[in-house]
């Protein structure tokens, strides 16, 4: 997607909000993100994590490979997931590569900027057609798809990086309300698998900025070797090795999401109009088709202190959506803005 200067990238640009519509009166509600509302309840971390350098990330990989259910040695963290996608296609032979459209779009520009070629494809069947067909090397899935919310069953995804030369990348960071989707324990078994995960999302913990790169090929070697001493902070391992660990705060957290979510997307459905379709996607759900209404509505919600993700295309050939994450509030500033 092309994004013009007056819009943000990604969510969470509440700077760019406030100059587009205002300062609300109660300040902002950000639905733009798709960060769990909820974050994991770090507490009070001992005074000498703040004064150690972050030499010892054991306790972090095996906390990792137990929740993932991988090797730990094929477990690379790293200072947030959006680090190893910025990398990652360097450190690959320039060939054809298969990116989802729509989808987060710092997929498509590292591999624009690693020398690739993209061929853009529009859900699991069209991307099975072109590998089948040996038009791409290496390919990359969303799994759930971000914004569209389409969910790939692992057993295809193994499928699918067996018909491609090159390597399969599998974005799993909004996976963990699903684990089932999940291909993390497949990398084992084949170097040409790779998966990212993220403790931002599900966890609620964006700012700690921690992911992990898993992966038994050269790749994650080669990204190990290239980074920089300690790039994953003392703090992070701490939060992280407890918050991956922490089995019933994470029951806990998959039914409180599950719920909001449901709230969430009935009450999208029953506000808008039919030519609107509505996606649960856990984390998000996400309204897509008509453009000027969606367009509309997310000036709407500006303007009544809530911020969301509008799709900034310029191209009217893109599919238009709008994403919102999950309100705390159970949606009650939401209802009043709606209904207003």
């Amino acid at each position: 997607m092309t994004h013009s200067g007056e819009h943000p990238a990604h969510g969470g640009d509440l700077a760019y909000a406030t100059r587009r519509f205002g300062t609300p009166t109660g300040g902002w509600q950000d639905l733009s993100t798709g960060i769990s509302p909820w974050a994991y309840p770090v507490g009070e971390v001992p005074a000498q994590v703040w004064r150690q350098l972050p030499v010892d990330q054991s306790g972090l990989i095996r906390s990792a490979a137990a929740y993932y259910g991988a090797d730990p040695a094929h477990i690379l963290p790293v200072p947030g997931s959006q680090f190893a996608l910025a990398r990652l296609p360097a450190l690959l032979e320039s060939a054809s590569v298969a990116l989802p459209r729509p989808g987060y779009e710092e997929h498509a520009r590292h591999w624009l900027a690693g020398g690739h070629t993209p061929i853009f494809y529009r859900g699991l069947a069209e991307l099975r057609e072109a590998a089948e067909a040996g038009r791409v090397c290496h390919a990359v899935v969303i799994n759930p798809n971000n914004p569209t919310g389409e969910r790939v069953a692992a057993r295809e995804l193994l499928a699918l990086s067996q018909s491609l030369p090159g390597i399969l990348l599998v974005d799993e960071a909004f996976a963990d309300l699903w684990p089932s989707l999940s291909v993390a324990a497949a990398v084992s078994s084949n170097p040409r698998l790779y998966v990212l995960r993220s403790v931002g999302k599900f966890f609620g913990l964006a700012g700690v900025r921690l992911g992990f790169l898993l992966g038994s090929g050269s790749a994650v070697a080669k990204l190990h070797s290239g980074m920089d001493p300690w790039a994953v902070n003392t703090p992070a391992l701490w939060v992280g090795e407890r918050a991956l660990a922490d089995r019933h705060w994470q029951i806990s957290q998959r039914q409180r999401i599950s719920e909001a979510a449901q709230a969430l997307s009935q009450l999208l459905a029953n506000c808008v109009p039919e030519s609107v379709e509505c996606a649960n996607s856990g984390l998000f759900v996400t309204l897509q088709g008509d453009r000027p209404y969606l367009q509309a509505l997310f000036t709407k919600l500006g303007h009544g202190g809530i911020f969301s993700r509008w799709c900034y295309s310029a191209a009217n050939t893109e599919p238009a959506w709008l994403r919102l994450g999950l309100p705390e509030d159970k949606g009650r500033r939401l209802t009043e803005v709606l209904c207003d």
